[in-house]
């Protein structure tokens, strides 16, 4: 970390990192919601991750219109090194990152700081939305009832809680007092790592059910989500592994395998990936005994276990029902 609590500036609350890559068509909705937050004490730091479109021109006009925004320039690296770039040059009391692509309610910053204040949180998480391109929305409600940290964890791993860094607003200092960074390289995944790195200690966390940050999720665009390549397997394979090094086997086995299957799923739609390749995954980290054991019975499972008998046939099938799950 480059950064030091001598860097904190009283007077702004809240620093959003906002990572930029060729988003020229998006960008602008993504600012302008974020200029009329009713929290006005906040520091916007565009990251320009060396796009090649009109994206970095973009910020820079809007940065010139309002001194809240601050744009930082670099070559090509990836998400995770753009949102570590921002949060090496925040300000803010507390720090949250959006997309690019995503948008938020006017409130939204405002209201978690309040609640951040009043209970002397770590950490707040509100409710967010999925918002699709003909125009409907679906919104997602974050549990909030947690007995105890290690609650947190398993409900992150087994899909009820999100792991997105965008609904959640950290004290900055966490990041530096446990030494908390986006790994450079990992851009599929960052925000899973790097929650459960900031579960590993001792955090007040509060929840706002309500709906503040909106996705923007096209299932016919060429993200990560939708087309992943054998580099973005091997992200989330160590994304996988660290969970293994650092999650205990006897609190949280079933949510490990489950963990394994998931990355197993992406492998059979990876581009790039070969049946040696896969079965060397499969060797590592599953076998068949487990699909017994924890008795499971969803579609991904079936497909997976179904895929140490054939691997060709199981990843034709993935191929074509794959848009029922990026729901």
């Amino acid at each position: 970390m480059i950064y030091s609590e001598n860097k904190m500036i009283e007077h702004i609350k809240v620093t959003i990192a906002v990572p930029v890559y060729n988003v020229e068509s998006y960008i602008k909705r993504c600012l302008d919601s974020l200029l009329i937050q009713t929290l006005k004490e906040i520091e916007i730091i565009l990251v320009d991750d060396g796009s090649t479109d009109d994206s970095g021109q973009i910020c820079d006009t809007y940065s010139e219109k309002d001194n809240r925004i601050k744009v930082l320039h670099k070559k090509n690296g990836g998400l995770a090194s753009a949102r570590q770039a921002a949060l090496e040059n925040a300000h803010g009391e507390y720090f949250i990152c959006c997309d690019s692509d995503d948008w938020v309610e006017p409130t939204m910053y405002e209201e978690m700081y309040a609640k951040a204040k009043e209970t002397d949180a770590d950490m707040v998480i509100c409710d967010f939305a999925f918002n699709y391109p003909d125009g409907s929305q679906k919104d997602k409600h974050e549990p909030g009832n947690f007995s105890c940290q290690n609650d947190i964890i398993r409900s992150v791993l087994n899909h009820k809680l999100a792991p997105s860094t965008c609904n959640k607003l950290t004290r900055t200092s966490i990041y530096y007092k446990y030494n908390l960074t986006w790994k450079t390289g990992i851009n599929q995944g960052e925000d899973v790592l790097m929650f459960l790195q900031q579960l590993q200690y001792p955090l007040k966390i509060v929840f706002i059910p309500k709906v503040f940050y909106h996705y923007w999720r096209d299932i016919k665009g060429n993200s990560y989500t939708n087309s992943p390549s054998l580099s973005t397997f091997q992200q989330i394979e160590y994304i996988n592994d660290w969970k293994h090094d650092n999650l205990q086997l006897s609190l949280f086995g079933k949510e490990l395998f489950y963990a394994d299957v998931d990355v197993a799923f992406m492998g059979l739609r990876a581009t790039g990936m070969n049946k040696e390749l896969y079965y060397d995954f499969l060797k590592k980290r599953l076998s068949l005994g487990p699909f017994l054991k924890y008795r499971t019975g969803g579609l991904k499972s079936c497909i997976v276990w179904f895929s140490f008998i054939n691997y060709q046939i199981a990843r034709y099938i993935v191929k074509h029902l794959y848009k029922f799950f990026y729901q």
